[in-house]
Order: C-alpha cells, then sequence, then structure tokens
C-alpha cells in the first residue's frame, strides 16, 4: 500500500509546486511588467486591474489586483456551480488562491520601485515591458496548464456559454477580451491603452500556444491498451472528454483490440496524458495536432463560412 501510494504522494506535489511556479511566474508578468504601464488588457487578471485602476482614479479608492481577482473568479465559480455544475475541481480553487496571493504581495513592492512614469526591469520602451510582461505571463499560464491547474477568468465564462448556447471556447474568449478591452475606453484609458491591451491578449495567447505543443487549437490521441474500458471511464470522468472506441486488429498478433480515441483542446491534452499514465503505464499512445475540429463539444458544423 505505501509503494502505491508514495508515487501518487509524489506526483500530486510535483504538481502543486509547477503549479506554484507558473503562478509565480505569471503574477510576476502582470504585476511588475504590465501594471505598471497602466494599459488595459483582457482576461480575469485584466478586467481585475481595470476595476482597481478605475476605483484609484474615479472614486479614490485603493483596491489591490489580487483582491479584485479574488472577488471576480469568486463570483465566476459561484455562477459556474449554479448553472454548469460544481465540477472545476480543486485545482481552479488552489491557482486562483495562490495567484490572488502572489499579486496580493508583489504589487505594494512594485508600486514603488517601479512607478508608472519610471523604467520597468532596465526597459525604457513601453512595448518592450508589455510584451515582455505578456510572455512571461504566458509562459506561467502554460506551465500551470500543463500540471492541470486553471486561472479561471474568462474560461469560466467560455464554458458557461457552451453549455448552453454551444459557442465555441476559443471564440467566448476572444470576444469577451475584446469587450474588457474596448469598454476601457469608457472609463478614462485611452486608444493607445487599449491598443496595448490588444497586443498584451495576442501575445499571451501566442506564448501559451507555443508552450502548450504549437498553435493548433486542437489535439488527436490515439491510446492502446488491454484495459480500454477502464481508460474511457477515467477520461470521460476525470477529464470530462468525450471517447470513442475504435475495432481494430493488431498486425502482428492479429489480436482483436480496441483503440481509445480522444479529442480535446490542447490545454487538456497534458490531463489525458496523465489519465492514461495512471490506468495504463505500458499503454501505446499517439498525439497528433487538429487544425479543426468540429461538432459535439467544438465547433458546430453550422458556423463554417
Amino acid at each position: 500500500m505505501r509503494n502505491i501510494a508514495f508515487p501518487n504522494l509524489l506526483k500530486t506535489f510535483r504538481e502543486y509546486v509547477l503549479m506554484t511556479a507558473g503562478l509565480l511566474i505569471y503574477s510576476f508578468g502582470w504585476i511588475a511588467c504590465i501594471k505598471p504601464m497602466e494599459v488595459a488588457a483582457g482576461g480575469g487578471t485584466g478586467l481585475a486591474m481595470i476595476v482597481s485602476h478605475t476605483a484609484a482614479e474615479m472614486w479614490g479608492v485603493d483596491i489591490r489586483i489580487g483582491t479584485v481577482f479574488l472577488t471576480i473568479n469568486a463570483f465566476l465559480l459561484l455562477l459556474s456551480g449554479l448553472t454548469v455544475g460544481w465540477n472545476f475541481g480543486f485545482k481552479t480553487l488552489f491557482c486562483i488562491v495562490v495567484a490572488s496571493g502572489f499579486m496580493a504581495l508583489m504589487e505594494p513592492y512594485f508600486m514603488v520601485h517601479y512607478p508608472p512614469s519610471g523604467d520597468v526591469l532596465g526597459l525604457d520602451d513601453k512595448l518592450l515591458t508589455i510584451i515582455l510582461g505578456a510572455l512571461l505571463a504566458g509562459a506561467g499560464m502554460a506551465v500551470c496548464f500543463t500540471a492541470g491547474g486553471a486561472t479561471g477568468g474568462t474560461d469560466i465564462v467560455a464554458k458557461i456559454f457552451h453549455k448552453y448556447w454551444g459557442v465555441a471556447y476559443g471564440k467566448v474568449i476572444i470576444y469577451t477580451d475584446i469587450l474588457i478591452i474596448g469598454s476601457t475606453l469608457l472609463v478614462g484609458y485611452g486608444l493607445s491603452d487599449v491598443v496595448y491591451g490588444y497586443i498584451v491578449t495576442v501575445v499571451v495567447g501566442t506564448s501559451v500556444d507555443l508552450l502548450m505543443a504549437g498553435s493548433q487549437q486542437s489535439n488527436q490521441i490515439f491510446i492502446v491498451t488491454a484495459d480500454y474500458d477502464r481508460m474511457a471511464e477515467a477520461i470521460l470522468h476525470e477529464a470530462d472528454r468525450g471517447v470513442t472506441l475504435i475495432d481494430a486488429t493488431g498486425g502482428y498478433s492479429r489480436h482483436e483490440i480496441r483503440i481509445v480515441m480522444v479529442v480535446c483542446y490542447k490545454r487538456d491534452a497534458g490531463h489525458v496524458l496523465r489519465i492514461a499514465r495512471d490506468v495504463d503505464p505500458k499503454a501505446f499512445v499517439t498525439i497528433a495536432s487538429v487544425s479543426g475540429t468540429y461538432g459535439e463539444g467544438f465547433r458546430k458544423l453550422t458556423q463554417l463560412r
């Protein structure tokens, strides 16, 4: 029993260490680089920055970004639980709380040492600074996703829209970011700040894509295992992804087998692979990039242009 439990404990510990490291990088990118430049940005963290900035400029109320980030995500998680279901998992809660904590700890320091009018991290160019911050934020998100975590924000909104209206996750996230950044023109941000915000959003998304196995939107995973029933059940319930069982014949053994096929978003591929490893460490697994995915759980065929 101890021999079985210890590897699982070690794996879980490693995942939480990775998530914590990723969240540290993520928070540093936002607070040390993007926030001092006072630009608009998308996502949950960008919205938290906008709310914090607006409260200070228009009402003279000092609200820390970490506090706003935690409040926004708590509301979205509650809304998600009431509408979609309470299936977001402890890792999501962990990431939201830890990211909020890191932001709350970093913000007072960088407000003093890196004022908006000065150089940030030795860079004297605003564009370079926000690009660096976006790259760090994207890298931190990628590390977090790899360990099975999530930073909440617009991902939660996308989940709700997808369930009730069938809108693709990626489309909801893009439109939400465009709306959040564009709306800052109404609360005192300038047009240049909005443009910088769109640059931040593009760089963060692109860096996550590149670090999470390319810029493809989806991955197709084939798993060859004798324990295909348990594999399928584990992926269905733990990863919440659809599974297809394909009848096949071994070319050498001529034995009848079944292949477990999973198509998922690239951010979920690491989770599926960890499940496959836990169910059958000797499974034969292939993973390929998919340029387009349509149907249940993804973009609808009727949305094709």
